[in-house]
């Protein structure tokens, strides 16, 4: 073997030695970015029913179940009303069993000619026992606190409740009452004589925070 020949061969050696190094390189590169596979599991959880709650006012006994509505209390009268004479009414407010508490707000209108000529007053508890004086004038008047005071209504809204009354504050069912009195003043003119009237009352429960 001459000197050339023995030179291309270790050249040749290198060369393959180098290739085969590289090539290890590049397989110990690509080993050393790979990941391992782990296990993985996922659970589901759903709740049960979530049920938003109401808010029910009753007045008269349980009447007006359900939201709104309005109902017509014939006892709520007075025939042949004269100056200086006063009715009163006791008006039962509740809430439906299970349902949010509330703080009560009220308003009155009135339509008819005696409207002008007769004053309400609203308070929180009951009527008293009618009552007739030796002139045949006829009077009552309410038990608690008085929440207002001699309001002549008309066809706007004026308020008879103006500051929120919290009517439950526990419990499953809780009835307040409310007592409404009419009154005509004797300085009432001769104008209102024959006339008539009738006045509604709206109530606004809101829930308690």
């Amino acid at each position: 073997m001459t000197q050339s020949t023995t030179s291309r061969l270790v050249r040749t050696l290198r060369s393959t030695r180098t290739r085969a190094i590289l090539s290890l390189g590049m397989v110990l590169g690509l080993t050393s970015v790979s990941t391992l596979a782990y296990w993985t599991d996922e659970a589901q959880l759903t709740t049960g029913t979530i049920q938003a709650g109401s808010l029910d006012l009753l007045i008269l006994d349980g009447r007006l179940d359900g939201q709104g509505g309005s109902v017509t209390n014939a006892a709520m009268s007075a025939t042949a009303m004269i100056p200086g004479e006063s009715f009163a009414f006791t008006v039962p407010v509740q809430r439906k069993a299970n349902t949010a508490g509330f703080a009560l707000t009220a308003t009155g209108t009135a339509a008819g000619t005696l409207s002008p000529h007769v004053q309400w007053s609203v308070y929180e508890g009951t009527a008293g026992t009618q009552t007739t004086n030796a002139n045949g004038v006829r009077s009552n008047t309410c038990s608690g606190t008085q929440l207002s005071t001699n309001v002549t209504l008309d066809g706007t809204a004026k308020p008879l409740i103006p500051t929120a009354t919290p009517v439950n504050l526990g419990g499953t069912t809780f009835s307040k009452n409310l007592c409404f009195r009419v009154a005509m003043p004797s300085t009432t003119g001769n104008s209102a004589q024959g006339t008539t009237g009738t006045a509604t009352f709206s109530l606004t429960a809101s829930q308690l925070q």
